[in-house]
């Protein structure tokens, strides 16, 4: 009798064990910052072939070029290039941070039709980035069988703006297929099982469901934007690009340059922004004749080597640019490598000391 009145608290126990870590990979992303907001990535394919243009309506991506810069596409991309069926389409998404977890904003609406459920708005329209729980929870639906055709409901699709070990990274909504590993996408996605398994809160690939939304995070570009600026934080991945301060400047990301964010003035886009008649001038503060994306020769008076005019963000009037990297002031022993502030000469000298006493110790 003792034994029987135990083993029903144990088993639901247990599993309300196994259900919270399932919850918390299948729907929200924790997102810890109460006022927190960035750019998030979701990876949406469609079962049926399609197009950027609808892609860019479906999920209110209010100009292509936002979609063609997640992607790494060329800027001249038509909108009505094929989509094929299957095939993983980057969107960036405006990602908000409230009660621990990360949502997208309320742009993202679905109008029912016709023979739609959630069910269906949620794995066949929407690829599986969300529940159909999630959309009911969210949009106060008592009754998730009972919807309406011309019905409005927002599609809140999981993000997250948390920094990754102290660092910056852009979280990725990564639709799990199906026979998939922990393994198989931290390899992919350049991340590791560790890092995916608690970021997601599960602890191995039986835990891994399929057809359900998997935080990853990319490594972001290291930047110079300023916490004031209006686009800050400034997130990109590797091989993406974005365009910024009213589509003056043009940002993009590429490993192979040591993960360091690389802005230029745009020559292709006209300021979005109406008090803007014009782009800014561009030009470096400190440094007479450097423009951003510019880059300083070796000189003798410097011991920083080339410098660069770098992106740091923008505000209602102004672009703001900065030499990076910052050189000290001044080569004082307090500062910088302290083997540098050593002349060749002692360092000769030293040796010769050290010869003279070895000379000594074995006579």
């Amino acid at each position: 009798m003792e034994t029987s009145r135990f083993t029903l608290p144990l088993l639901l126990v247990s599993l309300s064990f196994f259900l919270s870590l399932s919850a918390q990979m299948t729907g929200d992303f924790k997102c810890s910052g109460s006022t927190s907001t960035c750019m998030s990535l979701v990876g949406y394919s469609s079962k049926n072939a399609t197009t950027l243009r609808n892609i860019q309506t479906l999920f209110a991506v209010k100009n292509l070029r936002s979609i063609l810069g997640a992607n790494n596409l060329p800027l001249d991309t038509a909108p009505d290039r094929r989509v094929n069926p299957n095939q993983v389409v980057r969107i960036p998404i405006h990602c908000s941070c409230s009660n621990g977890t990360g949502v997208s904003n309320r742009d993202i609406e679905y109008t029912i039709k016709k023979d739609d459920t959630l069910y269906l708005v949620a794995t066949e329209v929407f690829g599986g980035l969300v529940t159909y729980q999630k959309i009911a929870d969210m949009n106060k639906i008592p009754d998730p069988s009972k919807i309406d055709v011309g019905q409005k409901f927002w599609i809140p699709l999981p993000c997250s703006c948390d920094k990754l070990k102290d660092e910056d990274v852009v979280h990725y909504a990564h639709v799990v297929k199906e026979g998939s590993s922990l393994g198989e996408i931290a390899a992919q996605f350049g991340t590791d099982n560790t890092t995916l398994a608690q970021l997601n809160g599960i602890s191995s690939n039986t835990q891994l469901l399929a057809n359900y939304p998997l935080n990853v995070p990319l490594k972001a570009c290291s930047s110079s934007v300023r916490n004031d600026s209006l686009d800050a934080p400034l997130l990109l991945s590797n091989n993406s690009y974005a365009f910024t301060a009213n589509t003056c400047i043009k940002c993009s990301c590429d490993a192979s340059k040591n993960w360091t964010l690389s802005c230029e003035p745009s020559s292709q886009v006209k300021p979005s922004n109406s008090t803007w008649a014009t782009c800014p001038p561009s030009r470096c503060e400190g440094a007479e004749g450097l423009f951003l994306g510019n880059t300083t020769t070796t000189s003798t008076s410097s011991s920083c080597g080339p410098r660069t005019c770098a992106y740091a963000g923008y505000s209602k009037q102004t672009i703001f640019t900065v030499l990076t990297p910052t050189c000290p002031d001044s080569a004082s022993p307090g500062s910088g490598n302290y083997a540098s502030t050593f002349s060749p000469r002692f360092n000769f000298v030293m040796v010769l000391i050290q010869c003279a006493l070895l000379c000594l110790y074995l006579l």
